[in-house]
């Protein structure tokens, strides 16, 4: 299931890179990789933690409308630590105390305004959805986490090849009665335009 899911976004990323790279729109059209780390936490009902580091990886494509202004989509492996309380850990639908590492595929899409040609601000909605859905465990031996996509936002800045982002979206669990948590993530990395 989790092999359907990556080549669904590859097929997809090749589609619009194949749909875009006409002659023309080849001179407004962007694509560069990125990496950094992430700082993220939580803040709900089961899941309750401090900042946590993890990391990402990932690209992105972006289509200049004018020298200032251009969408962006950054489509980004995200492998983030969260912790969850021990509130829950005798119930059966409960899940023991400890920091999990999750994984998710986020597709950020930003609209992006250029101040000058190495600062950057933009915003924009956060597409993402959960790649380790079936790794963590209820007491009852369900699935802890839905791999259902979820929808939050973003925001960023750039500055030359350094990027600061903030992502914010909720994720639900089965942990009593469908519990959400609350996750926010800063990222900070370093970005390589190839064109």
């Amino acid at each position: 299931m989790l092999v359907n899911k990556r080549m669904k976004i590859v097929f997809a990323v090749t589609v619009i890179f194949g749909m875009l790279c006409t002659h023309d729109a080849l001179a407004q059209f962007g694509m560069g990789l990125r990496a950094g780390g992430n700082l993220s936490g939580t803040n709900g009902s089961a899941f309750r933690s401090g900042k946590r580091i993890g990391f990402h990886i990932g690209g992105d494509l972006s289509y200049h409308f004018n020298k200032n202004l251009a969408l962006q989509a950054e489509p980004v492996y995200n492998l983030m630590r969260i912790r969850n309380n021990d509130q829950t850990a005798e119930s059966e639908y409960g899940i023991g105390a400890g920091t999990r590492k999750l994984e998710y595929m986020s597709v950020p899409l930003y609209l992006k305004v250029n101040f000058t040609r190495t600062i950057a601000i933009m915003g924009g909605l956060d597409f993402n959805f959960l790649l380790n859905d079936d790794r963590y465990k209820l007491n009852n031996g369900a699935n802890a986490f839905r791999s259902k996509p979820r929808t939050g936002y973003s925001l960023g800045a750039e500055l030359g090849k350094v990027y600061f982002r903030y992502r914010k979206f909720n994720r639900t669990n089965d942990i009593i009665d469908n519990w959400t948590a609350d996750i926010e993530q800063y990222q900070l990395g370093l970005k390589f335009e190839l064109f």
